[in-house]
């Protein structure tokens, strides 16, 4: 019974020299270079923060990957309670596992991210993974250009995600929305569950954008009296009449959420 499994073996040692083509079919695809553009990016996790370990934070980042590897951007982040904003620089490399390695010098250190491209080089999902810090990302490519109130015009449907605050830590919540926008202002519905607490509630509010930018300010009040605060960042289209959406983060400090908001 011994014997043909040492046959096999034996067999299996001159593989290599029998089949080189199909060897050689099986070898890694050449990588794709890396698409130069603006990408608008929100991302979500823990990290630790001044010794406490599994800090939630989230973020927005709007950033220009340049000729050369050259990185530009700016970003708004949340740790906790806090919120942290600024503008930064980088690199951006393809290693030889055609992941892009982002390092980005931010004002309060210095970030790395592996980022999964696509065939044509386009980030898609990128992932923050040194000491305790595990955040992952979401890429959206971007126009060039400033962007107006009235890009958003229409229907505008989100998917919310994050945590409030409770006495000893944070509760999970999960929101989605359904948005009619005009001209800055917007009214809409809210299905929420806040640790398991259901709640559906009626809004209104404003955009209020940065002067030649994406960037803005938005401003809500629901039925029950509740206000809530978010930086925003319009996910600029490739078409004139309309911008594919734009991407929110709280900044209420006992409530840390991100969310999509996709254009009809």
């Amino acid at each position: 019974m011994r014997t043909p499994v040492l046959l096999f073996s034996a067999a299996s040692l001159l593989l290599p020299l029998l089949a080189p083509t199909a060897l050689k079919a099986a070898s890694p695809t050449r990588c794709p270079s890396l698409s130069q553009g603006r990408f608008a990016i929100w991302s979500m996790g823990v990290l630790e923060d001044k010794g406490a370990r599994n800090t939630p934070t989230a973020a927005l980042l709007e950033e220009r990957w340049l000729a050369n590897g050259v990185v530009q951007g700016s970003v708004v982040e949340r740790v906790g309670r806090t919120e942290r904003s600024g503008s930064y620089t980088g690199r951006v490399a393809i290693n030889q596992n055609c992941v892009a390695v982002v390092m980005r010098q931010l004002p309060w250190g210095s970030d790395r991210t592996e980022v999964v491209v696509d065939g044509r080089g386009r980030p898609l999902y990128g992932l923050a993974r040194l000491g305790t810090q595990v955040v992952s990302s979401s890429w959206l490519p971007m126009a060039s250009g400033s962007c107006r109130s009235q890009d958003l015009d229409g229907l505008v449907l989100s998917r919310q995600t994050g945590l409030n605050a409770v006495p000893g830590g944070w509760s999970p919540n999960a929101v989605i929305q359904r948005e009619h926008w005009k001209a800055g202002q917007v009214e809409g519905l809210a299905l929420s569950s806040y640790g398991g607490r259901e709640q559906t509630a009626s809004y209104s509010g404003s955009l209020a954008l940065d002067s030649n930018s994406c960037w803005g300010t938005i401003k809500q009040k629901d039925q029950l009296g509740s206000s809530y605060n978010y930086r925003a960042l319009i996910v600029n289209g490739r078409k004139d009449k309309a911008a594919r959406g734009y991407l929110y983060l709280q900044r209420d400090p006992g409530n840390l959420t991100a969310g999509w908001l996709v254009h009809d």
